[in-house]
């Protein structure tokens, strides 16, 4: 089977792109019907994304067959551990058998995805609003709470027993993530003193925090790109942020005419083939994608393209062009 990606001259496969978005009529969607209240957490599968999985409001943890999902009204599966209230945060192991889900409640649950039984319950001080597993043990995972802390712990441990501290300020971390490829690097976003950078091996003490000038500021999700040279953030009021992991200093903003970032909690993430293209929702609705320029310090001095899907009154799509410094962006309902 032929693949359906697009190859030859990158200004002509981007030319094309910018075509296919601008002429497009409608944009591929599927609703997934399953909870009964608001979804505050998804996560797909590592290693090609065959399932997903998804918490919020209803304190359910359900598991979906991507493919399945998509293409018939398979239900999705009903993990059999129920929070006590809203959940917040999700994530797999890099195996995909396990997964970890925190919130509102306090703790963590770690679920069996071939038996969707509880394997454990990872007691907190408060609410739970991050989980990373690390990327070289199965055993190890990271949260971070409301309560100001990053906890490291090992499941094979009592879940009774006293975890990690890798780090505690007095305000809340919003976001934990271990870098992919170097473990021992875990970068946080926290809710007044902004994203840092953290060795496990040097606990209490940032290796670097991040934005100059503007480092204490409320930062509320941060991610790494896959080979972990690059960080995303998402700072309240700000548009998104990306940073080289060894510089302070910003690499490049990405902003919109119509994106705002003031009123409710949100994420980040890289995506693409080569993570050349970043995603953050915002708070007029729609879901933002910008494309990373290739050379970030030449494009901060010009003007770039964006396209902005809107749908109108009959469900159908159209897109819009608009031009705005510091990024390609497009907006999608």
């Amino acid at each position: 089977m032929r693949s359906r990606g697009l190859e030859g001259d990158p200004l002509l496969t981007q030319d094309f792109q910018r075509r296919r978005l601008r002429g497009c009529r409608n944009l591929y969607k599927k609703d997934l019907l399953g909870h009964f209240g608001c979804v505050n957490a998804i996560e797909f599968s590592n290693n090609g994304g065959q399932w997903l999985v998804s918490g919020g409001d209803d304190r359910r943890v359900l598991l979906w067959h991507m493919e399945e999902a998509i293409h018939s009204r398979v239900k999705p599966v009903q993990l059999k551990g129920e929070h006590h209230s809203n959940i917040f945060c999700l994530a797999f192991n890099s195996g995909n058998t396990k997964v970890f889900s925190g919130g509102n409640d306090e703790q963590v649950i770690l679920h069996d995805v071939e038996s969707t039984e509880t394997l454990d319950v990872f007691a907190h001080e408060d609410a739970v609003y991050g989980l990373s597993v690390s990327p070289v043990n199965d055993n190890i995972f990271a949260s971070s709470s409301d309560d100001g802390r990053v906890l490291i712990w090992d499941i094979r441990e009592s879940s009774h027993g006293e975890p990690f501290c890798l780090a505690h300020y007095p305000s809340a971390f919003h976001s934990v993530m271990f870098n992919p490829v170097e473990p021992r690097l875990l970068a946080t976003a926290n809710s007044k003193e902004g994203v840092g950078l953290w060795d496990i091996r040097k606990p209490q003490s940032s290796l670097l925090r991040y934005g100059g000038n503007l480092s204490l500021q409320s930062a509320m999700s941060v991610r790494f790109n896959s080979n972990g040279t690059q960080l995303l953030a998402l700072r309240r009021r700000l548009p998104p942020v990306l940073y080289d992991i060894h510089c302070r200093l910003p690499v490049f903003q990405f902003d919109n005419q119509g994106y705002f970032n003031s009123c409710t909690m949100k994420s980040c993430c890289f995506a693409g083939d080569r993570d050349q293209y970043i995603l953050s929702g915002s708070d007029d609705f729609n879901l933002y994608m910008w494309r990373i320029p290739p050379d970030p310090e030449a494009a901060l001095q010009g003007r770039a393209d964006s396209f902005t899907c809107l749908e109108d009154g009959g469900g159908t799509q159209r897109c819009q062009r608009k031009q705005f410094a510091n990024g390609v962006g497009a907006a999608f309902l």
